[in-house]
């Protein structure tokens, strides 16, 4: 092409093999209408996906289930399965096709985008066959912040909390769960992990033993809680019912992570969405200041809330001394062998194990109790639940020295709840120690007077019969005695409720 009208290069500039070059393109008439078509429909696109640019609360708003009540177990696998309801542009467009809702809007949600091609990567390279349960975790960890991220950027605070694992890449063999899922301490979902070596029903049989039984002050009314089990790339999701026998799995959908990646998007993503309804329609009627799971530490102890039991780790240091911890070791041996004598309801908590060595103590105490104080109908029980606690720690020449509150807990039970009393870690000999904590006759030696005192104290919160108002002045009284105690405050009691009665 020489015209230079045209494009080309001209005469002289070709000869000296210099100047631009230009092509002629000649779009054939066919073309036209289809080439001005494509055009159009990628400004149509390009201006669709900037109108539908969106976060992850405007998701969330926008489709949130919104149930005014939980669907039953064996709906569940269907409710997680749910293609989502937009489109967006990941980086593998096959696992695109299986994922998102092909007639949903096109949106733009970089958060989201983000999350899930990150699991798309991580997915994508699988490791070894004996990989240990370390390894594998962090393809879980990946899939579960796809849920948890949702869940937290729409302010439900969901808690994801790990079971740690040793050095060697082995589970540790406790009995806290491998991971759990919880919002205001309750528990939405736990889950166990193996490697691949180890069957799914070896996973899936730790699951429910690890549970027990149903607690509601673990899982509220729910009608079920969420559990995975998983060995390796397999994954298994069920449902625990409720129940007032063994907690048993009700199978809700089965995945390979690895080689149904589509399956597991859909699943951790309406997985955000199920716990937030589950979260929304629980009720609570009874709770513990204790998180399920979650340490509660001080400069001296450490408690942990297990299935049926509360962990409790003393260590000797420099905020408890040796003399201190060997006292300790005393107190909760002693309470050991009152459990071990088979004897009648102590209301005093059972030592269901206890281990000491270097200086560390742990001891596991049952039941598990809740916050709740007595109705004014039920002070006559509490009192008489409190004070055969401390007849029997006061026959083993032991006062509690801290009774409050908080250390008195509600046991519900199908055939008659009852309190406990619990924390003896202030207790001392009678006459043996100076009382040097928070306690209302402080520079006192502790006697088991001092208990029947603070019992007395407790009282004062309540609208009491003249019976009762008569028995709290005979507690309150017993600091200026030694002859009141905890057996004859008893008989007085059942004396004053006998009249009633009559």
């Amino acid at each position: 092409l020489s015209d230079d009208n045209v494009g080309g290069v001209d005469e002289e500039d070709e000869e000296a093999g210099n100047g631009p070059v230009n092509v002629l393109v000649v779009v054939p008439e066919w073309a036209v209408g289809s080439a001005r078509e494509t055009s159009t429909m990628a400004q149509v696109a390009k201006r669709q996906r900037l109108e539908a640019n969106t976060s992850l609360v405007e998701i969330w708003k926008r489709w949130r289930l919104g149930l005014e009540e939980l669907p039953c177990a064996l709906q569940l696998g269907a409710l997680l399965e749910r293609p989502l309801p937009f489109r967006l542009t990941l980086c593998d467009s096959t696992v695109s096709e299986d994922v998102f809702d092909p007639n949903g809007p096109l949106l733009t949600c970089a958060k989201l985008e983000a999350l899930m091609n990150s699991c798309l990567l991580k997915l994508k390279f699988s490791p070894e066959a004996v990989a240990s349960e370390n390894s594998w975790q962090e393809y879980y960890d990946t899939l579960l912040t796809i849920s948890t991220t949702l869940c937290l950027e729409n302010k439900f605070a969901v808690l994801k909390r790990r079971n740690l694992a040793d050095t060697t890449g082995t589970t540790q063999l406790r009995k806290r769960p491998d991971c759990i899922l919880q919002h205001k301490g309750v528990v939405l979902m736990r889950g166990e992990e193996k490697r691949s070596l180890v069957p799914i029903t070896a996973s899936l049989g730790e699951l429910t033993d690890k549970m027990r039984r149903w607690s509601v002050v673990f899982y509220g009314d729910l009608p079920y809680i969420l559990g995975y089990a998983t060995s390796g790339a397999d994954l298994q999701m069920v449902a625990i019912e409720r129940s007032d026998g063994s907690c048993r799995p009700t199978p809700i959908l089965a995945c390979d992570i690895l080689t149904e990646t589509a399956r597991a998007l859909k699943v951790f993503y309406n997985l955000a969405f199920l716990l937030r309804e589950m979260s929304s329609l629980v009720k609570r009627s009874l709770w513990c200041d204790l998180v399920p799971f979650v340490p509660n530490v001080n400069e001296k102890r450490k408690i942990v809330l297990l299935d049926e039991v509360v962990e409790r780790t003393i260590t000797r240091s420099h905020d408890v001394s040796a003399a201190d911890f060997e006292r300790l070791v005393n107190v909760y041996k002693t309470l050991a062998e009152l459990s071990a004598e088979g004897s009648p309801v102590t209301h005093l908590q059972t030592v269901e194990e206890l281990r000491e060595k270097n200086g560390r103590l742990i001891v596991e105490l049952s039941p598990v109790g809740c916050i709740r104080r007595p109705e004014r109908d039920e002070v006559s029980k509490w009192l008489r639940d409190i004070l055969t606690a401390l007849k029997h720690w006061h026959s083993r020449g032991y006062c509690h020295g801290d009774l409050r509150w908080r250390n008195i807990v509600f046991v519900p039970s199908r055939r008659s709840s009852y309190w406990v009393l619990i924390d003896m870690d202030e207790s001392y000999q009678s006459n043996q120690a100076i009382i040097q904590w928070n306690h209302p006759c402080h520079g006192h030696y502790l006697r088991f007077q001092h208990d029947l005192y603070q019992l007395g104290e407790l009282m004062n919160g309540f609208s009491l019969p003249d019976d009762m108002k008569n028995m709290k002045a005979t507690l309150l009284s017993a600091i200026d005695s030694t002859e009141l105690t905890a057996e004859g405050a008893l008989a007085l009691l059942a004396e004053l409720c006998s009249g009633n009665s009559s």
